[in-house]
């Protein structure tokens, strides 16, 4: 045929990536979200653009349809304040019970460990927030209560809302800079999403994200299971070496590999785990991956090499 009738040159097409927007932005401007379909898409990773309403939405915290949202956001965010008032505000040692104190000493030792990479999480009013988030809810989770974890857990959210609130740059973000320019209202938005957010994902695992020992070495014993059947060599090592999988992974499943995990590498895992009802199950898989995926390196090692280089480990 003519030159006319070729068909144009890839470069003409959209990008992969604005596919996806355009994908996330006519799931999102409707009446009412199809949250099965928007799980779909989350699971494969969200933009940065439209992450935090598709997080609010497949948390069931903000309502999939339009006209309800606005006034159940007012009423959760006012309900959070009031819990706020009602447990941290009034918080008196003097009187507290010594489950109360114990968990309210626990988490003010943990907030300087809290996400050490990212400046922003050393600031005081960060931490204070912090403070509030992670006392309210372990008050209001009195099965578990706080555990240590759960403080590094909050922040992607955090981060997350932050970023959308302020329309900050990442960098901006991290650094600390935007809370010099933040209106306190906004900030309350942010504290309370995060809170609710944090609730429903750890309430919403159907494989409930117990943070006790009894929950995690369960976990171990299955990663310990899975290495075994997929990576015989790297099995046959570790055992070699006496390393325990314990000594390494407890970490890993008490905060979800954010302590290992570059930030967006964080956040694109989060996607999926948002997605993912039972992440809590997925993230033994990932575990796997990580191990599988460093098979060389380890069985290079011996044991003191091992357990520094789970210490920390490359970003990848």
């Amino acid at each position: 045929g003519s030159a006319a009738s070729k068909p144009g040159p890839l470069l003409s097409r959209p990008s992969f990536k604005d596919r996806t927007l355009a994908k996330f932005e006519g799931l999102l401007d409707v009446a009412v979200v199809a949250l099965p379909e928007l799980r779909v898409l989350c699971w494969s990773g969200c933009p940065e653009r439209h992450r935090a309403d598709t997080w609010r939405l497949l948390l069931q915290y903000m309502p999939s349809n339009a006209d309800r949202r606005d006034a159940m956001m007012v009423r959760l965010r006012g309900e959070y304040a009031d819990a706020v008032l009602k447990y941290f505000e009034c918080y008196d040692e003097a009187t507290a019970s010594v489950y109360d104190k114990t968990m309210f000493n626990q988490i003010a030792v943990d907030l300087p460990r809290t996400n050490p990479s990212m400046h922003l999480f050393q600031l005081p009013e960060t931490q204070r927030m912090l403070h509030r988030i992670l006392y309210v809810w372990g008050i209001r989770h009195p099965g578990t209560g706080y555990v240590q974890g759960i403080n590094d857990l909050v922040t992607p959210f955090i981060f997350v809302f932050l970023q959308e609130a302020t329309g900050g740059s990442s960098q901006d973000v991290v650094s600390g800079r935007v809370m010099e320019t933040v209106s306190r209202e906004v900030l309350q938005q942010v504290e309370a999403d995060s809170y609710h957010c944090l609730t429903n994902m750890l309430d919403n695992a159907q494989d409930n994200y117990v943070m006790d020992s009894k929950g995690i070495q369960e976990k171990v014993f299955v990663l310990k299971r899975i290495i075994e059947r997929l990576d015989t060599k790297l099995y046959a090592h570790l055992e070699a070496m006496e390393v325990e999988f314990l000594q390494f992974s407890f970490r890993w499943f008490n905060c979800l590999l954010m302590r290992e995990f570059s930030l967006p590498c964080t956040l694109r895992l989060w996607d999926t785990y948002v997605a993912e009802s039972k992440f809590a199950s997925f993230h033994v898989y990932v575990c796997a991956a990580v191990l599988v995926d460093f098979t060389n390196e380890l069985q290079s090692m011996d044991f003191v090499e091992i357990i520094t280089f789970f210490a920390e480990p490359p970003h990848r």
